[in-house]
């Protein structure tokens, strides 16, 4: 990879992106864990994934998806 990499460090519930904003970049967890949810148009929250070191998620800016399908927050001290 070359530009626009950058690392950033996240604290335990803190939002990485809310569901419906802009979905431009990827993200890679190098330590630590997060949580994907969704909430529905009733307003019903769901945890959809559980993810953690080694990988990856906000990959709907790759299929040209323009919004966050999802909101994703740390489950623990993340750095990514």
């Amino acid at each position: 990879m070359s530009g626009g990499r950058a690392i950033s460090d996240y604290r335990k519930d803190q939002n990485v992106y809310t569901q419906g904003e802009p979905a431009d970049s990827i993200f890679y967890i190098q330590s630590g864990k997060v949580k994907k949810t969704v909430v529905s148009e009733q307003g019903k929250e769901a945890v959809v994934a559980l993810l953690g070191t080694g990988d990856f998620f906000g990959e709907e800016c790759l299929t040209r998806q323009l919004l966050h399908l999802a909101t994703v927050s740390a489950v623990t001290e993340c750095e990514g």
